[in-house]
């Protein structure tokens, strides 16, 4: 209890110190000044089970209306193509908002952050972003939008730096909180120095009719610096056009960052340094002869970046490398077996495998199921061939056929009726014949379920 007392007195002593270093004139001038970069981005989600519309925070941040978004507004498991209608929704203070049509641009895994670009030719104020810094003790302000149900007007919360954080992201933590996620981050005179990115259990949708108003009364309290997504804004994706990922061929649940005892037991006190794992198969990896049990202590002549604890060390790596091009050369720095001593080995980063959002799909209506194309990430989890034929159920309506039989959301159907099943196009196929030749029949289907082979009979609605 006493704890507790003691922290909120710590809060509240940071708020008002905070509050000391800003004049009311000089947040009202950023807060007039910066509104019009700040909007709301609203889409549909058209899926299987129907239409849903959702909105989130987003940031200007070009004059021909290129918007900035947290990616967590685009689940990874929803497909590209089920995005739909979206707008760009401008609030205002004296009018009722305005709704402009736009284009979603794409995913941007390097930054975690999406963009939407508004259709048409229009006057915008966008944020630029600089690379500055936030000492513990800084006061900051941030700015977003509210909720749906407060017309999506733009806000401003003020606090004080209280830690800066290293990571997969690095953060600079806010206590006190800060305007919702989405929203954009200010120095006392003015620069944009941070994004208030996704954030464990603080929602990033302003349209929840549960709970309108969480994102303000359960802010986050972090904050990812400017120089952590810049490569963005320079380099952002390009409309129509899927965003290319490289990839060194281990995967991060793979790769293990080595703990203090077993780093100073190789003789690499206070050396950050990761062990690598499965090594794909065909991949870059692979190619420049890494295997399992091999330790990176060095990146292109560098030092791994730090994080606050050995897990950390994996997604940092693999966030590194996410953010090079295809076709780059990186030297890593490893020892492996009982040679302690360090070689240098050159990698050439290749594409990554899609992903499942980037996967065909295929609903069979009347039995209520989709199913999707396997794809790379599929056949390693389940330990399979990469040469695995079949598809994988990608979601299942409720109290359908489908549902009542137990098919469950990540079943790889290898049969159907007693037939293979090869690919996504010939499952069509079978089930199109099946359902036009002998409606009132039962479907049968094989599929792999967590290492074992089940059988499922599905009975069409009648």
């Amino acid at each position: 209890m006493k704890r507790t007392m003691m922290v909120i007195l710590v809060m509240i002593m940071f708020a008002h110190l905070a509050s000391a270093q800003v004049t009311p004139e000089a947040a009202r001038k950023l807060y007039n000044d910066r509104t019009p970069s700040f909007v709301a981005v609203q889409y549909v989600w058209e899926s299987e089970l129907g239409k849903r519309e959702l909105v989130g925070a987003g940031v200007v941040v070009s004059e021909d209306g290129l918007i900035m978004t947290p990616l967590s507004l685009f689940h990874p498991q929803i497909p590209d193509k089920q995005l739909k209608e979206f707008k760009i929704i401008v609030p205002s203070q004296k009018q009722d908002s305005e709704e402009l049509d736009a284009v979603f641009v794409g995913r941007d895994e390097r930054s975690s952050v999406a963009f939407v670009k508004a259709k048409g030719k229009r006057s915008w104020t966008p944020v630029k972003f600089e690379e500055g810094k936030a000492d513990v003790g800084d006061t900051v302000l941030s700015m977003g939008v509210l909720p749906k149900n407060a017309a999506y007007k733009t806000y401003l919360v003020q606090g004080i730096v209280n830690a800066n954080l290293r990571g997969e992201t690095p953060q600079s933590m806010v206590l006190t909180g800060l305007s919702g996620v989405g929203s954009a981050v200010f120095t006392t005179d003015g620069k944009a120095i941070g994004f208030v990115n996704v954030q464990a259990e603080v929602p990033a949708f302003l349209n929840d009719p549960r709970d309108p108003m969480r994102p303000v009364t359960d802010p986050p309290k972090f904050f990812t610096p400017t120089r952590d997504f810049m490569q963005s804004l320079t380099d952002p994706p390009v409309a129509g056009e899927t965003m290319k990922v490289p990839w060194l061929g281990v995967p991060q649940s793979a790769m293990a960052g080595l703990n203090k005892d077993v780093a100073e037991s190789l003789g690499l006190k206070n050396v950050p340094a990761v062990e690598l794992g499965d090594i794909i198969p065909g991949s870059p990896a692979e190619k420049a002869k890494l295997k399992a049990g091999t330790i990176v202590l060095k990146m292109n002549g560098k030092e791994l970046e730090r994080g606050d604890e050995p897990e950390e060390l994996p997604m940092i790596l693999m966030r590194s490398i996410r953010r090079m091009k295809i076709g780059s050369k990186v030297t890593l720095s490893i020892i492996e077996g009982s040679d302690k001593k360090p070689k240098d080995v050159e990698v050439t980063l290749e594409e990554r495998p899609k992903g499942a959002n980037l996967a065909e799909r295929y609903y069979a209506e009347d039995l209520g199921f989709s199913v999707r194309e396997i794809v790379f990430i599929d056949t390693y989890a389940r330990k399979l061939s990469r040469e695995q034929k079949g598809v994988v159920v990608a979601m299942i309506k409720p109290q359908s056929s489908a549902a009542t039989a137990r098919l469950q959301r990540e079943d790889l159907i290898t049969e159907v009726n007693g037939k293979p099943v090869e690919g996504l196009k010939q499952f069509e196929d079978l089930y199109k014949g099946l359902r036009k030749d002998k409606p009132r029949e039962a479907m049968v289907l094989v599929v792999l379920r967590e290492g074992n082979t089940q059988t499922i009979r599905v009975e069409p609605p009648q």
